[in-house]
């Protein structure tokens, strides 16, 4: 095709718009009909300013040269040409020169339709991707900052330590799988599983449970570190920690306002709840955090019980109670079991 028009200006800038055309189509998808239209337009409003640019170009017709004085030989495959005197011909020859050096060649013109198309197709891509060059820009000047070298920090004498096959973790990583909570920031402690599975928060209160002997966070500002063999595949987004309630008297026809003991411990788990957020611990893909959405949350002294999907980890404040939700009286009539808050904490 190239060497069919080859001769022919018209016919090669056609063939760089259908090519324009053609590389346009292939960048969108069905779902940017908008962005299509908006485009084709702006390619056709480039390609007529092309055309109406090369029509101003002044087309010269190629020169005509002379016969040679005495030799009776023309130049071959040139159109017949009028025989003119020796002075006129010299100055026909010379201005006939001086056009064919002063004619763009059909390549310039080429060069130049092609620049248009190429400048006006950046700037096509530029208007429809100008969200994601924003994100390039800003991810290097990132790189740039982070780039800058700095000095380095002296380096203490090296002391022999012993070495060992594997690095060491840190104290406040747990070594076997389970759920911890984090005490002051110096050790952990591991909750306890509860058996079954918890209700869900629409429900008001659990089935009673008898609450397991566990030694008690000195503080109401909890922090959890969860390690498990499916972290990867069964991560969480959310969690949460919901209030556990003792019921301290029950009413029923055999016993009416009988205060239940020690040796009666039953618990029920309520739908009071402090939601916590989930972060990745970058030293172990197995693990990671539970921290209160509310970073000035405190617990009040009670029971708990930490939610992680259809899991009741228990685990308790030590304090004086004082919150009313941590305390609750059950009904049991011919028609069901019924829970109010105490009268009396």
């Amino acid at each position: 095709m190239l060497e069919t028009v080859q001769n022919h200006p018209a016919h090669m800038r056609q063939v760089v718009y259908d090519l324009a055309r053609y590389k346009l189509d292939e960048q969108f998808t069905h779902a940017d009909a908008q962005d299509i239209r908006r485009s084709r337009q702006a390619l056709e409003t480039a390609i007529r300013g092309v055309e109406e640019f090369s029509q101003q170009q002044v087309s010269i017709p190629p020169p005509s040269v002379p016969q040679l004085p005495g030799s009776g030989l023309a130049v071959a495959r040139q159109p017949p040409i009028r025989e003119l005197p020796p002075a006129a011909a010299g100055t026909s020859i010379g201005i006939e020169r001086g056009a064919l050096r002063g004619r763009p060649p059909f390549w310039s013109v080429s060069r130049r339709a092609a620049i248009l198309l190429l400048v006006a197709g950046a700037g096509v891509v530029a208007a429809l991707q100008r969200e994601r060059l924003a994100s390039l820009a800003s991810y290097f000047s990132r790189e740039e900052r982070t780039g800058v070298a700095t000095p380095p920090a002296p380096v203490a004498p090296a002391t022999a330590q012993p070495t060992t096959g594997t690095p060491q973790r840190s104290p406040l990583r747990p070594t076997d799988y389970g759920v911890y909570a984090v005490v002051d920031d110096q050790s952990l402690a591991e909750l306890t599983l509860l058996p079954g599975r918890p209700p869900d928060v629409r429900v008001a209160i659990s089935a009673a449970f008898k609450a397991p002997d566990q030694t008690g966070l000195p503080n109401g500002h909890p922090k959890f570190i969860v390690f498990r063999r499916d972290s990867l595949n069964n991560g969480l987004e959310r969690a949460e920690v919901r209030v556990v309630a003792k019921i301290a008297r029950e009413f029923s026809a055999e016993a009416t306002g009988k205060k239940l003991g020690d040796s009666d411990d039953a618990w029920v788990i309520r739908n009071f709840s402090y939601p916590f957020r989930v972060s990745p611990l970058p030293d172990s893909s197995e693990m990671y955090e539970l921290h209160s959405e509310d970073p000035a949350l405190e617990l009040p002294p009670g029971r708990y019980v930490l939610i992680l999907k259809n899991q009741a980890y228990y685990f308790r404040v030590d304090g004086d109670i004082i919150d009313p939700r941590q305390c609750i009286e059950r009904v049991v009539a011919t028609n069901g079991t019924f829970y109010s808050a105490c009268k009396k904490p």
